[in-house]
């Protein structure tokens, strides 16, 4: 069987506008947080990473000027990572989409405006385009509009693991032949007042924290993570047909497992067995060269990473997390992590957990400044709200030797 690979990536992010900014983030450890207080009425203070609007570039299409803000990020990002993978015609070609959401539009200004003229029954003020603002595989679909998807298109919604798990579809699809070339992305604008109410009540929301404080992965001040938003995308083959169209192959996913430990709607199960599982099964007794942790800045959930460095490799492997420098872009952290992964190994680094001081965390190997050495294989973790676990490993790619 071919290995999946990937031949393509794009990225909408916090102060990052494309693949060469990401990388100079990653290899400098560059924050690309802010401090704001316009989400609260009583000028609380909470950790956000923002996106310029002025890094969308605007299309004549009179279709694309309706579209909602996740919609324009992903495509964004999407068409980037079709120009790195250079795909021509894909007439003949089965093209699938595949996008993980977690919140999707909750954070676009349009939607908040109609869910206040709604209460207030001004009936002219919704747009007609409402219905599917706020279903998600709108948002996907008019993705798949513009970056030519043509057969399948799916939306996977599993919390801040979505991403991960749509890249973990797109190879069943693949290997099963049902399609050519993969799509997968995910995508998500959280940021709003409703979002900064629902995530403090459950505290995990660094409230009056400065940047060197709050939303920082393993440390043990921090209260909380930092809302972001964001887009990845990556296009997925199987080797064979890279190969046979010239294309450049930046890595291979050589693995995705994912499971579930929520206890309730409210609720995961706090010793992290599940998440570990997950790694687990992904690593299959390999040591990889630094684990891409889902680490945030939420206590319990960075627990768990310490859990699992124990367990798994006794603190000699080393783990970052980069929601240190871009937050946590709900359902597109995972894809983001993958693409994290692949530029360091294809420009040999590894990037810091940055502002972390380890308090709580002494006894883990934490990158805390860039270390610059050969990567050649790279494991990930990821936890979504509802209780979905998710780990991939990620491979420098090393053609097939046939017999």
């Amino acid at each position: 069987m071919s290995m999946m690979v990937v031949t393509g990536y794009g990225i909408k992010a916090p102060n990052t506008a494309n693949i060469d900014q990401f990388l100079h983030h990653l290899k400098n450890g560059t924050c690309c947080l802010e401090v704001v207080t316009n989400l609260s009425g009583k000028h609380k203070s909470t950790i956000v990473g923002l996106i310029d609007n002025q890094t969308l570039q605007p299309s004549k299409d009179k279709l694309y000027k309706r579209l909602p803000r996740t919609a324009l990020l992903g495509i964004a990002a999407g068409k980037e990572a079709l120009t790195y993978a250079k795909i021509g015609n894909t007439e003949k070609k089965k093209v699938g989409v595949f996008f993980g959401i977690s919140v999707g539009n909750i954070g676009d200004y349009d939607f908040q405006r109609a869910l206040l003229n709604a209460d207030q029954h001004n009936e002219r003020e919704i747009p007609i385009t409402f219905g599917h603002i706020g279903n998600y595989h709108s948002i996907t679909s008019s993705i798949s509009y513009f970056l030519g998807g043509n057969d399948v298109t799916k939306t996977i919604s599993t919390g801040c693991t979505s991403s991960l798990e749509a890249i973990q579809d797109a190879i069943v699809y693949l290997k099963s032949g049902l399609i050519d070339i993969a799509i997968v992305g995910g995508v998500d604008s959280p940021i709003s007042k409703a979002a900064f109410y629902s995530f403090s009540k459950t505290k995990v929301l660094p409230i009056n924290q400065s940047l060197e404080e709050g939303a920082v992965p393993f440390r043990s001040s921090s209260k909380g993570f930092a809302m972001a938003e964001g887009a990845g995308v990556i296009v997925l083959e199987r080797e064979s047909d890279a190969l046979q169209r010239g294309a450049n192959i930046f890595g291979e996913i050589d693995n995705i497992v994912s499971n579930n430990d929520g206890v309730h709607i409210y609720s995961i199960d706090a010793s992290g067995d599940k998440m570990i599982k997950a790694l687990r099964e992904a690593v299959t007794n390999r040591v990889p060269d630094y684990v891409n942790s889902q680490a945030l800045g939420i206590q319990i959930n960075d627990r768990i990473e310490k859990k699992a460095s124990k367990e798994l490799f006794n603190h000699t492997v080393p783990f970052t997390s980069i929601k240190s420098m871009i937050g946590n872009p709900f359902g597109a952290i995972g894809i983001i992590q993958v693409i994290s992964s692949l530029l360091s190994i294809n420009n040999n680094f590894i990037p810091p957990t940055i502002r972390t001081d380890k308090s709580g965390y002494e006894e883990m190997n934490i990158v805390m400044e860039p270390i610059f050495k050969r990567i050649n294989e790279v494991a990930i973790t990821n936890h979504g709200y509802g209780g979905n676990n998710a780990s991939a490993y990620i491979k420098r790619y090393k053609k097939e030797e046939t017999t």
